[in-house]
C-alpha cells in the first residue's frame, strides 16, 4: 500500500464509501468500532488530522469520476474489504457494498473474491488458489510456484524422506542462517537469529522448517517490533499489508477474520475481538511507509551485518513512540527491546 494525502473531493468520496460499507449501504447504524476505524483509517493511512465523520448512506454517486487515480482506487477497494470485517460480524450486505465499489472502480482481487465466500458461507473452495498465491509470492522469491516450492512445503511435513533435504539445499541454508548468530551485537542478522533462539522457531533448514521464503515473516517481526502473541500478530498483518502489493489483502484478511471476527479460515488459533483499530491503521502506515517491499524477491544477505536500527532506518521504518510502547504493552504486543 501507499500513504496518501487526496484532496478534500477525493477524501470526502473514500470517507463516504466507507461509511457506505459501516453501514451497509446506509441500512445499518455503524458500530462505535467502525467509527474509530474509519477514523484511525484516515489519521494513519490518509494524512488527515482532523477526520471527516462518518455519515450513514449508500456508496457516493461519483464514485468512480472523483477516485481516477488507478492506484488510489485499488487501496480503497482493499480497505474497504478490511473495514468490512471491523465490526466482527462478517455480514454479507457489508460485503456487498465492497463489491460493488470494487466493480464500480474496475478493481480485482482475489482477496475480495474470497472474502465475498465467505461472507456467503460457501465453504472452502478458495483454499487452493490461496495456498497457490502463497506459496508463489511468499515462499518463493520470485512470484512462481515452482516444483521445487512445492517440494519445499513437503518438506516441512516429511524431512526424513530421502534426498529430499540435499535436493533443496538445506544443509547449506542451515549453515548460513546458524551464521547470522556470529555477526556482531546489535546488527540485524544477529537480531533475526536471536529471534529464533528466543521463540525456539526452526530456522531455515532446519527439520520441520518451512520454506527460506517464509522467514520473511519472521523477519517482519523483527523489523516491526511486533510479538507473536495473538494480538502482535494481527498488528504485523497489517504491517505486511501495508509493506507489500500482491499479497495485501491474502495476508490481512485470514488474521482479521480468524483473531476478530472468529471464524475458522486458514490453519492457526481463532479468537474474537482482537482488532485495536488506532494501533492495527498504526501499523498498516508503518509498513506502508517502508521503502522495499519485502515480498518482492527481497533477501537479508545484503544488510544482515548493518545495525538493526540502521536497516529500519534505510527502509524508512517509522518508530514506535513512547505512547504506542505504552499502549501496546498491557497486551504484550511488542518484541522485548
Amino acid at each position: 500500500m501507499k500513504l496518501f494525502e487526496p484532496s478534500p473531493e477525493v477524501l470526502s468520496c473514500i470517507v463516504a464509501a466507507a461509511s457506505a460499507v459501516a453501514s451497509a449501504g446506509g441500512t445499518l447504524q455503524p458500530e462505535p468500532i467502525e467509527i474509530e476505524a474509519l477514523d484511525a483509517y484516515q489519521r494513519h493511512m490518509l494524512g488527515q488530522a482532523n477526520p471527516m465523520p462518518c455519515v450513514p448512506g449508500p456508496l457516493p454517486a461519483g464514485l468512480e469520476s472523483v477516485i481516477a487515480d488507478a492506484a488510489l482506487r485499488r487501496q480503497t477497494v482493499r480497505q474497504l474489504a478490511i473495514l468490512s470485517i471491523v465490526d466482527g460480524a462478517l455480514r454479507r450486505e457489508k460485503v456487498a457494498v465492497v463489491e460493488e465499489a470494487a466493480r464500480r472502480l474496475g478493481v480485482s482481487e482475489f482477496g475480495l473474491t474470497v472474502l465475498s465466500r465467505l461472507a456467503r458461507r460457501e465453504g472452502r473452495g478458495h483454499a487452493f488458489g490461496f495456498m497457490r498465491r502463497i506459496v508463489a509470492h511468499y515462499w518463493s522469491f520470485d512470484g512462481q510456484a515452482t516444483l521445487r516450492d512445492w517440494l519445499g512445503m513437503v518438506w516441512t511435513a516429511a524431512p526424513w524422506l530421502p534426498g529430499l533435504g540435499r535436493y533443496l539445499g538445506r544443509d547449506a541454508l542451515l549453515l548460513r542462517y546458524r551464521a547470522l548468530g556470529e555477526l556482531p551485537a546489535g546488527s540485524f542478522g544477529r537480531a533475526v537469529h536471536g529471534y529464533y533462539a528466543t521463540h525456539g522457531f526452526p530456522m531455515p533448514g532446519e527439520p520441520k522448517s518451512l520454506p527460506e521464503g517464509w522467514a520473511r515473516h519472521e523477519i517482519y517481526h523483527v523489523l516491526s517490533g511486533y510479538a507473536t502473541n495473538l494480538q502482535g500478530e494481527l498488528l504485523l498483518a497489517g504491517f505486511i499489508a501495508g509493506n507489500t502489493d500482491e499479497l495485501c489483502l491474502d495476508i490481512v484478511l485470514p488474521a482479521l477474520i480468524q483473531l476478530h471476527a472468529g471464524v475458522k479460515f486458514v490453519p492457526g488459533p481463532v479468537s474474537k475481538d482482537k482488532l485495536r483499530p488506532d494501533a492495527f491503521f498504526r501499523a498498516m502506515a508503518r509498513g506502508a511507509a517502508m521503502q522495499v517491499d519485502l515480498l518482492d524477491g527481497w533477501r537479508i544477505w545484503d544488510v544482515a551485518d548493518m545495525p538493526l536500527d540502521d536497516v529500519r532506518h534505510r527502509y524508512g521504518i517509522p518508530a514506535l513512540t513512547a505512547a504506542e510502547r505504552e499502549e501496546l504493552a498491557p497486551h504484550k504486543a511488542l518484541l522485548p527491546a
